[in-house]
């Protein structure tokens, strides 16, 4: 699995995870200018990078991914961090939970579903990080 991480998450994460072997893109890193998309936006952007996307917006994101299910799209999945969980600042720990996550599910298309349905949210990581998608009901 790919990731993009939005703009709540440090570039920082981008960087250890790549030095894990994994293949992620962070909102924040000096060298992207993304920082300013909508998160709807940000969601189309990650779906033509072929990423999940990660957030700790659950507020917005998860309105969008149900949204997005009710009319057909279908994005590449999205991964929400609890902010009482996993505070913003532990950033050793987000990539800790995140690359156990890539490494459980290695596939680029693991978080998909197709067609696209309801949302039904699915627990991950010891319900630290929340997985919402299109996924089947």
């Amino acid at each position: 699995m790919r990731l993009w991480l939005d703009e709540m998450i440090p570039g920082e994460v981008a960087r250890q995870l790549r030095r894990l072997g994994h293949d992620v893109q962070a909102v924040q890193e000096p060298e992207r200018r993304w920082a300013c998309l909508e998160d709807a936006e940000q969601l189309e952007t990650s779906v033509c990078e072929g990423r999940a996307i990660v957030s700790y917006n659950l507020r917005d994101f998860v309105p969008l991914s149900r949204q997005w299910a009710e009319t057909g799209k279908v994005h590449m999945g999205i991964v929400l961090v609890h902010p009482r969980t996993v505070p913003p600042g532990e950033i050793g720990e987000l990539v800790r939970r995140l690359a156990a996550l890539l490494d459980a599910h290695p596939e680029d298309d693991a978080l998909k579903a197709d067609p696209p349905a309801l949302l039904k949210p699915r627990l991950f990581l010891d319900a630290n990080v929340l997985f919402a998608s299109s996924s089947r009901p």
